[in-house]
């Protein structure tokens, strides 16, 4: 009997109508190859999932992750905007999931059309703080040996993603 009514659920989750992401939607076999990557060590979230848990999911478990993933969009919003997209939070074991399913769509677009530009160096491949704090002593060491003046401004937002 519950598995009819997961099954249900599943159904429901993926009737017409409900919001879907411009991008190429993920499959179960995506979803369960990154899950089996994911680091058992990493601590829970507030929900208390851990890596482990998401690993013994049965495949329905799976299946309605997939769904969920898949509809992010939010209800008559246009897909092309920003805001038409529910936030993804920095909480919970899903979240770090779907970031990285994510990130697989929308990194070859962020490349190929050269949208972030070579000084953005958070949540990019062979960009590591390393190399933008090399970056930033080069140009100081420059400004210092030309006996030129060289200012800088850091800021350090607290709860950044929430004030967005």
């Amino acid at each position: 009997m519950l598995e009819t009514e997961e099954w249900a659920i599943l159904r429901a989750l993926a009737s017409p109508g409900l919001p879907h992401t411009p991008v190429r939607t993920f499959k179960l076999t995506e979803i369960r190859t990154a899950v089996n990557k994911l680091r058992p060590t990493k601590s829970p979230g507030y929900e208390l999932i851990t890596s482990r848990v998401l690993q013994e999911l049965p495949d329905v478990g799976l299946c309605a992750i997939t769904q969920i993933f898949n509809n992010i969009l939010k209800p008559g919003k246009p897909a092309g905007e920003v805001q038409s997209y529910r936030p993804i939070s920095l909480l919970p074991v899903l979240s770090k999931l779907f970031e990285k399913l994510l990130i697989t769509r929308i990194q070859p677009t962020l490349q190929d059309k050269q949208i972030l530009p070579d000084h953005q160096f958070g949540f990019r491949q062979k960009h590591a703080t390393t190399e933008q704090v090399h970056h930033i002593v080069s140009i100081i060491h420059d400004a210092l040996e030309s006996d030129q003046y060289c200012m800088a401004a850091f800021l350090d937002i607290s709860q950044a993603f929430d004030k967005v």
